[in-house]
């Protein structure tokens, strides 16, 4: 089977959940026996045609359609956001001439997947056979207002350009109904387009365990030697949605601990909050932005096995990747219960200390039980490992094949 994967940007140097999801799932499927490609755009990274363990990716110039658009904002909006149109993509593909495009993008990306699955070689025919499937990677489903709000500041009173071409081209936004397949990451999605729609999966994100094996004999060996530390873990964008900033708060309350973030800027401004809140605590010398980490590089790998807990503070989350990660990597787990979070940790009983979004209290309780108890740090490793176990990537991959065969 011929599969094209299609997201919004795949940088190496700069690494999210999505591109994780995709870039896992399509090794796993090359690995199977099918040929696969990834199209992604430039955005944070310029190489138009690379080759990655035995993956082809192909990326196309985006074109931001407001105005003015500087630098300083097309680089804003290469790290989140933006709603680009990518001149070249759609031949691209069409060229190629897949079977399956599995896009995991929303908005104009969405949509020149859709002309593509629909106008097929270019003939302008209708019913090509080429299936077209949507994953939903962000958890729009349980995106706050606000923060919705905020995503869209950086275009604030500027021209928006784009909307006459969209008009022009008939781009309805039929997303993600118009899809053949819906792929739902978070579970709260699965919800609310399981009864819309004919052809609705939940796929959770997935993990190779084996991968983090050198975690696990280093938080060993450092469990063995009893030196007395509290190093405090969190892999994620850095980002409002995230919420890095209740552990600055925490680290201001508990000068023997340490704290390391893991993860690219997506939010510089929110970066920057972080760095003056922790330099107003007087914490600076003890938290680190290490920033983005490729995913099981050797670097990554020891960030986890430097660390007594992993904590996840998200203030929404559809699943929760870095969970599976730190599990496998035998590291205790505190994150916050909401959406497809909250629903991963409750599947999986006694594999993560959870704490309602926002609740410092409880957050301090959960954590000072790992600090002080080591009966509740072994119990927690054994059931994370366990349940880590139950998301293979070659197993999710199979699934995903199975979905694509069942799409008439």
């Amino acid at each position: 089977m011929k599969i094209a994967h299609v997201m919004r940007r795949l940088s190496f140097d700069d690494w999210g959940g999505t591109e994780q999801v995709v870039w896992n799932i399509a090794k796993a499927q090359a690995d199977s026996g099918h040929e696969v490609r990834i199209f992604a755009t430039t955005a944070l990274c310029a190489t138009p045609h690379e080759v990655v363990d035995g993956l082809e990716i192909f990326r196309f110039r985006p074109i931001y359609p407001w105005w003015p658009m500087p630098k300083r904002l097309v680089a804003e909006l290469d790290r989140k956001g933006g709603n680009p149109f990518v001149p070249g993509m759609g031949s691209a593909l069409r060229d190629w001439r897949p079977e399956v495009i599995h896009c995991h993008a929303m908005a104009r990306i969405a949509e020149l997947c859709l002309r593509v699955g629909e106008r097929g070689m270019g003939n302008g025919e209708r019913g090509t056979g080429i299936k077209c499937v949507i994953s939903l990677h962000g958890g729009g489903a349980n995106v706050p207002a606000a923060e919705a709000k905020s995503l869209k500041a950086p275009t604030r009173r500027r021209f928006p350009w784009g909307k006459m071409i969209d008009y022009a081209m008939g781009w309805t936004r039929r997303v993600p109904e118009a899809f053949g397949g819906i792929v739902c990451v978070g579970e709260d999605e699965y919800l609310r387009y399981r009864d819309r729609h004919p052809h609705v999966m939940f796929l959770p994100n997935g993990v190779d365990v084996s991968l983090m094996a050198a975690a696990r004999n280093a938080r060993s060996c450092q469990r063995e030697a009893r030196t007395p530390t509290r190093n405090v873990l969190c892999v994620a964008r850095i980002d409002r949605q995230k919420n890095q900033m209740m552990l600055v708060e925490w680290l201001g309350r508990h000068p023997e601990a340490s704290l390391r973030l893991v993860g690219a800027v997506t939010q510089p401004d929110y970066k920057a909050e972080l760095e003056a809140r922790a330099a107003a605590l007087g914490v600076a010398d003890r938290m680190t932005i290490v920033g983005a980490l490729r995913p099981g590089s050797p670097e990554l790998i020891a960030e986890y096995g430097k660390a007594d807990v992993f904590v996840l503070p998200s203030r929404h989350e559809p699943f929760g990747i870095v969970v599976l990660e730190a599990w496998a990597a035998g590291v205790p787990v505190v994150a916050s219960d909401v959406g497809g979070l909250g629903r991963l940790c409750v599947a999986h009983p006694g594999a993560a200390l959870t704490f309602p979004s926002g609740d410092a209290d409880l957050m301090d309780a959960a954590l000072n039980r790992i600090f002080s108890e080591d009966r509740v740090v072994d119990d927690l490793v054994a059931t994370g490992l366990s349940a880590a176990k139950c998301y293979d990537w070659r197993n999710l991959s199979q699934k995903l094949i199975a979905f694509y065969g069942d799409i008439c």
